[in-house]
């Protein structure tokens, strides 16, 4: 699914996922992609997770135990999930610990989802929690593909200008944009959904720098 990816991220300073939350195979792909990465050189990572639990995957990240994990809330409490606490992000995070184990990398997570009252301020704070973190190495950030899209878009009448687009005009060439797109399938976004083909693919992946297509996706799975 990645292949040829490494070549064109290769002198990036930032590379953004844009994803459909919810799927097993999306977070599952990255991580494999994140496992060939590992083998040539060090990078972070930001997830669209609550910042609030920075000290817990910090700590996870340094010591690699998993109760720190599974004591966390956002992960036990899956009551209006929009499928950002699946297992499968889970294990992302646990096989990003090892991935620094096995290759005696230094790899970092940054979480930067706070609450905010609007989509603006929601846009605005996810694109300054990235650069905050961005380091003097790869950084890799996992989005939604609304807030990844390099272009302003209207969204339900509303006009947004994404995380992807405030970032793309303060980094210009030196940030790359992807967007991770099912074909067909299932995910998990306060119940188990469809996925509809929409004719408003082909004008929304004009947004991003790069499409990578999923044949098929199943909703993704949360701890008992």
């Amino acid at each position: 699914m990645f292949k040829n990816l490494k070549d064109k991220i290769k002198n990036e300073k930032l590379i953004l996922f844009g994803e459909l939350h919810g799927t097993k195979e999306i977070p599952n792909r990255i991580s494999e992609f994140f496992s060939e990465v590992a083998v040539e050189e060090d990078f972070n990572v930001c997830l669209e997770i609550p910042e609030e639990f920075q000290e817990e995957i910090t700590e996870f990240m340094d010591k690699g135990n998993e109760e720190i994990l599974n004591k966390i809330p956002f992960f036990t409490n899956t009551f209006n999930s929009d499928g950002r606490n699946s297992v499968e992000y889970i294990n992302l995070i646990k096989n990003l610990y090892f991935l620094n184990k096995k290759y005696n990398k230094k790899i970092k997570i940054f979480l930067i989802d706070s609450i905010n009252k609007t989509q603006e301020d929601k846009e605005k704070s996810l694109a300054t929690n990235i650069l905050k973190n961005l380091e003097n190495k790869k950084t890799f950030a996992i989005l939604g593909d609304v807030h990844a899209s390099k272009k302003t878009i209207s969204l339900n009448g509303l006009k947004i200008i994404p995380a992807g687009a405030i970032l793309f005009n303060k980094l210009k060439e030196k940030i790359f944009i992807i967007r991770i797109m099912p074909l067909k399938g299932k995910f998990y976004n306060f119940g188990i959904k469809q996925i509809i083909n929409s004719n408003l693919n082909e004008t929304f992946n004009k947004n991003f720098d790069y499409v990578i297509e999923i044949e098929k996706t199943s909703a993704c799975s949360f701890q008992k």
